[in-house]
């Protein structure tokens, strides 16, 4: 530790000595939330120390915060605020860049004030009368998630994604004929024929100088990259970096001979990304630093850019809740026009989640505090026009996008409030027209289904209740029905007709002994009698990557083929099951993963032929007999 970094703890330290430490960051509040997993369930890796960094840099955060807000904004103050925010009609748009900088200033006295400033905003909603039904109705997630796509001579898998209809980036794609994947160093996409049942290196196509690869896209004959950059600005007489996003489309029609089409960027490090109806939407997080001492003259030091232009004022949305100094930044791109932006917007935020519909984006994020809440804001997104529409919140927080979803113009939100969980419903508005509460105290929301009228969730402690809820009137849910067994799923995606399949663990009914990742079949022909019929585990395996990402999961009910890679006895394998009634799950491979890097595998199939990537190894596998046929090194 340098004299620098002394100095910087033993200021915090003074400075820290008489701040009232919120009662949700308690030593005993922590600790109940680091243990409440069953004590062999260790496959988030990280997550205990990743919780307490944030919790460390919360408190950090505070302290620098109130010494830099010598003003504070009294409760009443920040009541009435809150009152005439909540009388507003939507989501406001800036007027000009000086009332942009007003609102920062604000927040950073508002956010670093009391603890209850964040909670004291009302909920701003459009001023029409109930809307809900203005909305189309949008596409039903069938849960088969793009499982396989036919072209002129092959059938092959595609990414398993959140929403029917709306694909997402990934670090392996197939086209039927040419496998594309992120090399491990992140610095170029590989192009691998597969023609001939035999595997060959064709080319790579590298990403700028200084930029690290995340994910990418394969469409309609391009291949779209998106990167991170390090991004030079100066602040008086300092020189900083800041992280950009770049999205470089490529014309693969040829692919032994890509062409760049076109670029973009825009400010901050890429979230996640969205590809519809011949439109990419491009997310990103940028953050100001208003430590620095930012002043109204200085706009490029508070505004995010796209393609190197600032955005405009009116472009920007504040939001009517306290927000920190972090922007979401959106924007389109028509992929026939790849170097043009077409559409771009931000919006404050305290940084969290992304859903996205057939119709509309949404932000959520959780305030942590005396009550949990959890904050959303729509976007509407068509034809790659965005729109900020309407901005609402609920109890507890998320567990994750397949606890949030849209249907028929209404918004069902799954939630997890401390010492118990409730179903939510929002119209296009965001205001809650229906609810179920209290539902299994002690316990929390693991994972959850929604499709169409009918609901399917899952909470634990140390039975799986699996609850199914009848949504037919968005007014007044129901629940009908509640299964309770032993261990827990993780991750939900329906299998079929009747069918729901369920990826978890299998735990002891003591509730703290694990024997192993647990795959369940439900019948759910009768949503209010749900049984599990079929089960298998997988023995001293305590971690699968489809837990933790959904991309990761290989599922195609047609073809009868459920692939996932999983760790266990200091090993990561790739597991591949098929399903009948008869029989139930039957593991057809169980092969260890030769490749490194810090992507789990991922499996992808072009006709009979599986194909398992990680890092810069591919491995080709016959799905007659899963015996290996052939290999490659990048």
């Amino acid at each position: 530790m340098n004299k620098w970094e002394e100095d910087m703890i033993e200021q915090l330290r003074k400075e820290s000595e008489d701040i009232q430490i919120p009662d949700s960051l308690r030593p005993d509040k922590i600790e109940k939330r680091l243990t409440e997993r069953p004590k062999k369930y260790h496959w988030k890796k990280g997550y205990t120390a990743g919780l307490a960094a944030a919790c460390c840099l919360l408190v950090c955060g505070a302290v620098l915060g109130i010494q830099k807000s010598p003003q504070r904004v009294s409760p009443v103050e920040k009541q009435d605020t809150a009152t005439a925010q909540a009388e507003s009609s939507d989501i406001q748009t800036a007027k000009s860049y000086d009332q942009i900088y007003e609102y920062l200033q604000a927040n950073q006295d508002d956010q670093y004030g009391t603890d209850t400033g964040m909670l004291e905003r009302g909920v701003v909603t459009e001023s029409a009368e109930d809307s809900s039904s203005t909305n189309s109705a949008a596409a039903v997630d069938t849960g088969m998630a793009q499982s396989s796509k036919s072209s002129e001579n092959a059938v092959y898998s595609e990414t398993n994604v959140r929403q029917e209809g709306v694909d997402e980036a990934d670090v392996v794609k197939t086209d039927g004929r040419y496998l594309y994947t992120l090399k491990d160093n992140g610095r170029s996409v590989a192009i691998v024929d597969t023609a001939n049942g035999e595997l060959q290196m064709v080319i790579s196509i590298p990403v700028e100088a200084d930029d690290q690869a995340r994910e990418f896209y394969v469409s309609d004959g391009h291949l779209i990259l998106i990167s991170e950059f390090n991004q030079e600005r100066e602040d008086g007489a300092w020189t900083y970096a800041s992280t950009d996003t770049r999205v470089t489309t490529y014309d693969i029609t040829d692919p032994e001979k890509p062409e760049k089409a076109g670029e973009v960027t825009q400010s901050g490090s890429y979230t996640s990304s969205r590809l519809t109806d011949g439109h990419l939407y491009l997310f990103s997080q940028y953050s100001v630093d208003v430590t620095s001492g930012i002043t109204p003259k200085d706009e490029k030091d508070y505004i995010p850019y796209v393609n190197q232009q600032m955005l405009e004022a009116d472009d920007i949305y504040l939001p009517p809740f306290s927000q920190a100094y972090m922007y979401e930044v959106v924007s389109s791109v028509d992929i026939a026009k790849p170097g043009e932006i077409q559409d771009s917007k931000a919006i404050f935020s305290d940084g969290g989640e992304l859903y996205v519909s057939n119709d509309n984006i949404y932000w959520y994020e959780t305030r942590w505090s005396e009550k949990t809440e959890t904050v959303i804001k729509r976007m509407s997104y068509k034809d790659g026009k965005l729109k900020a529409e309407a901005s609402g919140k609920v109890d507890g927080y998320i567990n994750d996008s397949f606890s949030i979803d849209e249907y028929d113009g209404y918004l069902r939100v799954v939630t997890t409030d401390d010492e118990t969980n409730g179903l939510y419903i929002l119209n296009s508005n965001m205001k809650e027209v229906g609810s179920i509460t209290g539902l299994a105290e002690g316990e929390q929301v693991y994972s959850a289904r929604l499709l169409g009228d009918t609901g399917y969730f899952v909470t634990y402690e140390q039975t799986d209740p699996l609850f199914s809820v009848d949504l037919s009137d968005p007014k007044n849910p129901k629940i009908i029905g509640k299964l309770k067994i032993p261990g827990f799923s993780e991750y939900l995606h329906f299998y079929g007709e009747n069918l729901l399949l369920g990826i978890g663990m299998d735990v002891d009914e003591d509730g703290f002994t694990t024997n192993g990742v647990k795959l369940s079949m439900f019948d759910i022909s009768d949503s209010s009698d749900v049984k599990e019929i079929q089960k298998y585990t997988l023995e001293n395996v305590y971690s699968a990557a489809v837990m933790y990402d959904y991309k990761a999961v290989l599922i195609d009910p047609e073809k009868n083929v459920i692939g996932f890679a999983a760790d266990g006895n200091n090993s990561e394998n790739y597991y591949v099951f098929s399903y009948n009634d008869t029989n139930g799950f039957e593991c057809l491979m169980n092969e260890t993963v030769n490749g490194n890097g810090y992507q789990s595998a991922r499996g992808v199939y072009v006709d009979n032929t599986l194909y398992v990537v990680k890092g810069n190894i591919i491995e080709a596998y016959d799905m007659a007999d899963y015996q290996k046929i052939d290999d490659l090194i990048l």
